[in-house]
């Protein structure tokens, strides 16, 4: 666009008809590149099985937001920043199924997941491996074997140090 204004700066009238000329085409293409990202974003999604948006990022700092939750220990690491949105579309790249049951272990469909009581879906998963006390273990279970196992097949993966997804609080 800048070397558009530069040859109209420097050419003068003919250089501007050139411009508006191109106008039509440039807004053409502006204009596929936006729909086909639309349809390329909506079917990512669709391959998820979600129909609703899914968040950049999602706070999984689970002593912060279920401090009624009885058997939680200490938080002492921080989650850094959970970049939710990219880890759906990696899996969905991968699995052509509803994806999001890979971290979200007792969903069954959406409506297991949206509009439900966070803690009490997270309370139900815990149970099924020891209970809230075993919360790192079940994080760790999910995560960090997974960016293990990328790492190994020589793919890229997510971190697989402490560090890498966590802070000291």
């Amino acid at each position: 666009m800048k070397r558009m204004q530069r040859m109209v700066e420097q050419r003068g009238s003919k250089a501007k008809r050139k411009v508006i000329g191109r106008l039509p085409r440039i807004a053409a293409a502006v204009g596929a590149s936006l729909v086909l990202g639309a349809f390329s974003i909506q079917a990512v999604y669709a391959d998820t099985g979600c129909k609703a948006d899914i968040p950049e990022y999602v706070d999984i700092n689970v002593q912060a937001a279920c401090p009624d939750m009885k058997g939680l220990k200490k938080d002492k690491k921080k989650v850094v920043k959970f970049t939710h949105k990219a880890h759906v579309e990696m899996l969905a790249k991968k699995e052509k199924k509803f994806v999001c049951a890979t971290c979200h272990t007792s969903a069954a469909s959406e409506k297991d997941i949206i509009g439900a009581d966070k803690c009490g879906r997270l309370q139900k998963d815990l149970e099924k491996g020891g209970g809230p006390a075993k919360l790192k273990n079940h994080f760790h279970a999910i995560c960090l074997k997974c960016h293990k196992a990328l790492k190994k097949a020589g793919e890229k993966s997510g971190p697989t140090s402490c560090k890498g997804c966590h802070n000291r609080k």
